[in-house]
């Protein structure tokens, strides 16, 4: 009986149908209602058990199985009329094995009948089952082997050939439809994974606004607080001096004390400023070096994709872990890796290695170096100071203040930042950290 769907065609049919034409214009009923459902289905097995449902009585099936190829052997995606234990057993089989995985190997349909009445090793599964006759056939697109597609009958002993051409028709549909189905996924799991690049490049950003925020505007804060304390600090002794002349009359002297006291409070304001920098979000964690050098490299990388030479990390087993705050240490490497980008990026086999090292219990030593032309020894002295470290080794926005930001921040930690000399030419920062609970550990 076929649903109310294929009930159009059946009305449609011509009045003067003859008994032999009535298998073949149902044939072509359930083939154009199939073709439909396959047309429309986004998974295929749901769509196979709705098809199935549609054919059983019309066709004298009892079961039908369809195997999904995985490239070593077949596995079970969609069945009908079979037990759970049979569904468990029969889950998975090896290309050569029984039925459906002799058709897998040779590629060509097998019509099995009288299988009761079969010694043939193959057909033991369809014995089993109490089958008399099975048609399976392989699910081809371009010669590639999708799977295969086996339908079964019991009560008769094999199926005529107006049968086979029909479940071969159909098998044909569903070849077509497994295989627009696997290009729609893939389609989708591939616009998912451009959408997630897209929101993980969305985070980069947004971490490295935080990055800055958190870390260079506070650091620039206390490296300006620095500079203007100089200043501020000669302007109150002069007037200290002004205001202890014996030449200062009483009106000199009110003013200059009053000119005193507000520069001790501007130097008061700085002071504070200071004190809330040096304290302000430092959170030390027990961190794997390696991913902290890793994420200043991608830093860099995102913000100047063709800046860095090839960069190669080496990080002894027992510095692979220290305690340091994440973020404030990915800003010095960033800082440091950038420097370096720079300075040698004109450079011949231009090259940056980031090392790190354990000479001291309980410090790691960290160091950049780069194959550039090096810093000159009259200035490593002055590189970390606040104004002083202008130049191509400093990408502090032409102020001075990248490496004495990285100075601030290594100072915040405990530890000492410094250039050093670099055997066969080049440029060498290094800095040290606390060193981790489990670097021991790791060694």
């Amino acid at each position: 009986m076929l649903n109310r769907r294929s009930a159009l065609f059946r009305s449609s049919g011509p009045a003067t149908d003859t008994a032999e034409d009535a298998p073949s214009y149902r044939f072509l009923e359930l083939l154009a209602v199939s073709a439909s459902d396959l047309l429309q289905a986004e998974d295929l097995a749901p769509a196979l058990d709705g098809i199935f449902g549609l054919i059983r009585s019309e066709v004298e099936l009892d079961v039908f199985f369809h195997y999904a190829f995985d490239g070593n052997g077949l596995d079970l995606d969609a069945w009908a009329g079979i037990t759970p234990e049979q569904v468990t057993d029969w889950s998975h089989v090896p290309i050569g094995i029984a039925i459906c995985g002799g058709v897998a190997e040779s590629l060509a349909p097998m019509i099995a009948r009288d299988i009761q009445q079969s010694d043939d090793p193959r057909l033991s599964y369809a014995r089993d089952m109490g089958l008399d006759a099975c048609f399976c056939t392989p699910l081809l697109h371009n010669n590639v082997l999708l799977g295969t597609l086996a339908f079964g009958r019991r009560g008769r002993a094999t199926f005529s050939d107006a049968e086979i051409q029909f479940l071969q028709t159909l098998a044909s549909y569903v070849t077509l439809a497994k295989h627009r189905i696997g290009v729609d996924q893939e389609l989708r799991a591939r616009l998912q994974e451009r959408d997630r690049m897209l929101a993980e490049r969305v985070t980069i950003e947004r971490q490295m606004l935080e990055l800055t925020r958190a870390s260079a505007l506070g650091s620039i804060a206390a490296t300006v607080a620095h500079e203007l304390n100089q200043p501020l600090s000669a302007a109150a002794n002069y007037m200290a001096a002004l205001r202890l002349s014996p030449q200062s009359d009483e009106r000199i002297r009110d003013l200059s004390g009053a000119a005193e006291q507000q520069l001790q409070r501007a130097g008061e304001i700085i002071r504070r400023i200071r004190r809330m920098v040096r304290q302000n979000d430092l959170v030390l964690e027990n961190r794997p070096v390696t991913t902290s050098i890793e994420e200043a490299l991608n830093l860099v990388q995102a913000a100047a994709p063709l800046l860095l030479p090839p960069v190669t990390i080496q990080v002894a087993p027992d510095a692979a872990f220290a305690r340091f705050d994440n973020v404030q240490i990915v800003q010095v490497l960033a800082n440091l890796l950038r420097n370096a980008g720079e300075a040698c990026q004109h450079h011949a086999d231009a090259a940056i290695r980031v090392t790190a090292e354990r000479h001291d219990p309980d410090e790691v030593t960290v160091r950049v170096i780069d194959n550039g032309p090096g810093v000159p020894p009259e200035q490593r002295h002055t590189l970390f100071q606040p104004g002083l470290g202008k130049g191509a080794r400093d990408t502090g926005g032409g102020l001075g203040l990248g490496l004495a930001i990285s100075h601030h921040l290594i100072e915040g930690h405990g530890g000492r930042i410094w250039a050093e000399e670099t055997p066969g030419g080049g440029a060498t920062f290094a800095f040290t950290i606390p060193a981790g609970r489990d670097a021991g550990a790791d060694a």
